[in-house]
């Protein structure tokens, strides 16, 4: 019955990521506050239940940001699937290994939708494809310790 609570938690960080206070962007990037939420479900939740809310973050994040294909379903589905795998190959119970799980999730999203976007715009100068690269997925570390600890309590 816990479980039910992540679908306000993530209606409620699509409308944090989506209305970002300005004062807070880092060179105008802003966090993936659901790709955290969906590599933190999986340490937290079975897979089962992480899987089937990954999949609700992924959709939701599609629906209200400009996406194209169904991108962050598919990425944030295959994040958990191989968040689970790793889980079960190696000890994740320290914070900076789940970090680096959440650094090499957002690094790979940011390659994979900056990929995208070149293919469809055309010419994306350097500078700003490794901004977004780089900054995004930094700033997305950095907020990982508060989702964690959400999600943490709210599965307690």
């Amino acid at each position: 019955m816990k479980n039910w609570f992540f679908l306000p938690v993530i209606i409620f960080l699509v409308s944090l990521q989506l209305t970002w206070p300005g004062f807070l962007s880092f060179f105008n990037c802003k966090p993936d506050l659901l790709l955290i939420l969906s590599v933190a479900l999986v340490f937290y939740l079975d897979f089962q239940t992480a899987f089937i809310f990954a999949v609700l973050a992924g959709l939701t994040k599609d629906l209200f940001l400009q996406q194209p294909f169904a991108l962050n379903t598919i990425l944030f589905c295959l994040w958990s699937y191989l968040t689970y795998i790793l889980t079960r190959q190696i000890s994740t119970d320290l914070g900076y290994v789940r970090a680096a799980i959440v650094l090499i999730a957002a690094f790979l999203t940011n390659i994979i939708t900056g990929m995208i976007i070149v293919n469809f715009v055309g010419v994306v100068p350097v500078g700003i494809f490794l901004r977004n690269l780089i900054v995004s997925s930094v700033y997305t570390v950095a907020i990982t310790p508060l989702i964690f600890t959400l999600t943490k309590k709210i599965s307690a």
